[in-house]
């Protein structure tokens, strides 16, 4: 399961949020840090992809793929030279592998831009909400109650984009991750040589991760 939001599901659990609350759940801290170390190595691949399909590994091409910083430019960049270089079984594979790996990403930065909370009475809960989001509730909060404005809920602000992960969905997250990581990985072996008879079984292998699956036949 996703992550869910705070409201209203979670809104009679406790939280809190800080800077330290977590230095003693080594449990849920390392699933995070797995996370974001696999994600570095799915973004490899996508590099990879991106010079395959412009026909060379040079360092200029990744290094053209590499300046486009935002996520939606590298993205449209690749499909781009997608629709010139694949068709049929190729491109709804591309097509599959682009669509999980936006899905993914948005959750890889959700965890790598967030503050942390726990809930001492639910070990099983992370909380999760975005520097940006903190900041804005922080710097609110503290200039109106420096005016002797106090509102009657004072984490208001923080409620509407806190959010909510479980352990089990932190798992499934890594393992939908580490699928991606096979799958681009198997296709860009098979991109550098679709001839051969071992590539075109990864090719046909990674059609069959759960993840891979579901985005290809959402396509057709």
């Amino acid at each position: 399961m996703p992550r869910q939001p705070y409201l209203p599901a979670y809104e009679d659990r406790s939280y809190v949020v800080g800077a330290l609350v977590m230095k003693d759940r080594d449990d849920l801290m390392a699933v995070i840090g797995k996370i974001i170390a696999l994600w570095s190595h799915a973004d490899n691949e996508i590099a990879t992809l991106f010079s395959l399909l412009m026909g060379t590994e040079s360092d200029a091409a990744l290094a053209v793929f590499l300046t486009l910083r935002r996520a939606s430019n590298q993205r449209e960049a690749l499909t781009a030279a997608a629709q010139f270089k694949l068709n049929g079984e190729d491109l709804r594979i591309f097509n599959a592998l682009m669509r999980v790996y936006g899905s993914l990403e948005a959750e890889r930065n959700m965890l790598a831009h967030s503050c942390f909370g726990r809930c001492d009475e639910d070990p099983s809960l992370l909380y999760c909400i975005e520097i940006k989001h903190n900041v804005h509730f922080i710097v609110e909060t503290l200039s109106r109650e420096a005016r002797g404005d106090v509102s009657k809920d004072r984490h208001a602000r923080l409620k509407g984009h806190l959010y909510v992960y479980r352990k089990a969905d932190l798992d499934k997250i890594y393992a939908d991750m580490e699928s991606f990581w096979w799958a681009a990985f198997y296709f860009n072996g098979y991109l550098r040589n679709p001839i051969d008879i071992g590539r075109l079984a990864e090719r046909e292998k990674l059609k069959e991760y759960p993840i891979i699956k579901a985005a290809i036949d959402a396509e057709l």
